[in-house]
C-alpha cells in the first residue's frame, strides 16, 4: 500500500550526486553574459563617436583640398 512513497538506496544516492551545470560553467556564462554586454555598449555608444569624428575628418580634408586647388589656381594664373 505505501510502496509507491518508498524510494530506492540508489535513486536516493542518483539524485544527490546528480547536478545540471557544475559551477566552472556556470561562471564562464556569467563572464561570456558581461563581455557581450560590454562589447555591445561600446559599439552603441562608440559607434556614433566614431562616425561623427570620420564625417568631421573628411569634411576637413576636402576643405583643405579645395584650398590646396585653389591656391594653385591664383599662383598659376598669377
Amino acid at each position: 500500500m505505501f510502496a509507491a512513497n518508498q524510494t530506492k538506496k540508489t535513486e536516493i544516492e542518483l539524485q544527490k550526486n546528480i547536478k545540471i551545470i557544475d559551477p566552472l560553467t556556470i561562471w564562464l556564462i556569467r563572464i561570456a553574459c558581461l563581455l557581450i554586454i560590454i562589447v555591445f555598449s561600446g559599439l552603441l555608444i562608440g559607434l556614433p563617436i566614431a562616425i561623427s569624428i570620420g564625417q568631421s575628418l573628411i569634411n576637413n580634408t576636402f576643405l583643405n583640398a579645395k584650398e590646396i586647388l585653389r591656391n594653385l589656381f591664383e599662383t598659376s594664373l598669377a
